[in-house]
């Protein structure tokens, strides 16, 4: 039973995906402005940069891929850290790869699929889908990825050199990321 009790406990002691999701849309402009310039700071003032790596970071606190905030933390302070480790991380993997590493070519583990997975994999691809149905291009390398094509073999599919390829993955980012930026201080 002591031990049901502290399960519970170290859970309670962290905000639910509900919570989280009350606690990002609850950001007051000054909170938002706050935190992308903790962004710039990580990106030499880059400002667009910024906007996508504040973005990265409440895509990844929302995913649940992580311990998510604790109780007594403000929400700031913890989508600071999120900023500060996803930019520890890639500067650790690139200072390890030893040459520039290209994050839209990383990929993520696959770990298998439930059946629950592969209809809310289903769904969120119309919603994407949806959301990106004026952009031809864009609706052709989600189509790609989609089927499990690597960067190089949509490449060569397409006929794409490497600058066209992350030109299309950036502006799918970036209308992404200012989407939910947009539906975060609304």
């Amino acid at each position: 039973m002591q031990k049901v009790n502290q399960v519970l406990k170290m859970d309670s002691d962290y905000l639910s995906r509900e919570e989280l999701e009350a606690a990002i849309k609850g950001l007051s402009d000054v909170d938002v402005l706050r935190l992308k310039k903790i962004a710039m700071q990580y990106t030499g003032n880059h400002d667009m940069e910024a906007e996508e790596l504040l973005g990265e970071a409440v895509l990844r606190t929302l995913s649940g891929g992580r311990k998510t905030c604790p109780r007594d933390l403000p929400i700031v302070n913890f989508l600071a850290g999120v900023i500060s480790s996803i930019t520890e991380y890639e500067r650790k993997k690139k200072r390890n790869a030893g040459d520039k590493v290209n994050v839209d070519d990383c990929e993520l583990n696959d770990l298998g699929n439930t059946p629950e997975d592969d209809v809310l994999e289903k769904q969120l691809f119309k919603q994407l889908e949806s959301f990106f149905d004026e952009d031809e291009e864009i609706l052709l390398l989600l189509l790609y990825l989609n089927d499990g094509f690597s960067p190089p073999e949509i490449r060569h599919e397409e006929g794409w050199s490497e600058k066209q390829y992350n030109t299309i993955r950036r502006r799918m980012r970036r209308k992404w990321n200012s989407h939910n930026i947009q539906e975060l201080t609304s």
